[in-house]
This record gives C-alpha cells, structure tokens and sequence, in this order.
C-alpha cells in the first residue's frame, strides 16, 4: 500500500533527486484537472482525478480517502 499527503505549496519545480526507487520516470509534470480526466494513459490509483477535482475547488476531506488500484 502507498500512502500520499496533500500539502499546499507555492509552485516549483519537482526535484527527483531523492527518489527512493527507480520507476523508470521518463517525464514529469504537473497535470490539470481536466487531463487528469481527459487522458488515455493509465493514472493510478483510480479515482485520483475525482479526488484532485474536489480538493481544487477547496473542500478537503475530513478524514483519510482510501483508493484502490
């Protein structure tokens, strides 16, 4: 199981040179709502583009959200 945190930062760049794992990133970027929706590459887990579209619009679930896949 992966556990990942929400956390508001002004924007940067994504730094991974500490990554723990190689996971054979080829690019990284930073993904809108409606791609996140939009896209045909498998984004994992499922449901992660509902849960980033609620916390944009500024409600943030009160207790932990579990997705799966």
């Amino acid at each position: 199981m992966e556990k990942y945190f929400l956390t508001r930062i002004p924007a940067a760049a994504l730094d991974l040179a500490g990554a723990t794992q190689p996971d054979n990133i080829r690019e990284y970027r930073w993904w809108t709502v409606a791609e996140l929706r939009s896209t045909r590459e498998a984004v994992c887990p499922v449901g992660l583009a509902a849960l980033v579209a609620i916390v944009a619009e500024g409600r943030t679930p009160e207790q932990p959200v579990v997705l799966v896949g």
